[in-house]
């Protein structure tokens, strides 16, 4: 089964961090340097051919890990922001390396944003959770989260894949808005 995953995108600075990260998007050739594993920049080049790529990342503290560790490509991923959903990508890869997560982000109080998810062109927007919608998703993510495998059952049975849910499904059904980032 396809999980989803949520990130919550919480204060100023993160949202900062997320419009240039996630919205915008980030030059490969500048992330390069702070990558020291061969197989890892050859898959980053291999996802990213434009050299532009979208990445977020998470702290290495309470369930944090154990969340990340059970990500996998094509997951799906949700950046979420006062109850609504404002982008929506597929994990390519991931990577921990706190190096680059302070290149990129700097280090907060909480450590580094280490455990690092690459995911495709976001579809963002800002689609509130309402209440037709809660049978998929929760209104309220304060962490790093997985989805609960109940509400995940109830999207792919309800669309048929966690794709249509993002670019079709809840454009039609939902006051969904999403546009691929600039």
């Amino acid at each position: 089964m396809e999980n989803v995953f949520i990130y919550p995108i919480g204060d100023e600075t993160a949202k900062v961090h997320y419009s240039f990260a996630v919205e915008t998007g980030v030059e490969l050739e500048t992330l390069l340097p702070w990558v020291r594993d061969e197989a890892q920049i050859e898959n980053l080049r291999r996802c990213y051919p434009d050299g532009k790529c979208y990445v977020w990342g998470v702290p290495d503290r309470g369930d944090n890990r154990s969340t990340w560790n059970a990500m996998s490509e094509n997951d799906l991923v949700l950046g979420y922001s006062n109850r609504s959903i404002v982008s929506a990508a597929t994990v390519l890869m991931k990577v921990d390396n706190p190096s680059l997560a302070n290149a990129l982000w700097g280090n907060n109080a909480e450590g580094p944003s280490r455990l690092m998810s690459f995911f495709n062109k976001p579809y963002v927007g800002e689609v509130p959770i309402v209440e037709q919608m809660l049978g998929y998703l929760d209104r309220d993510y304060l962490e790093f989260t997985r989805l609960n495998p109940e509400k995940c059952g109830n999207i792919l049975r309800a669309f048929g894949s966690l794709d249509i849910f993002v670019r079709l499904g809840l454009r039609y059904d939902f006051p969904f808005s999403f546009r691929h980032s600039e």
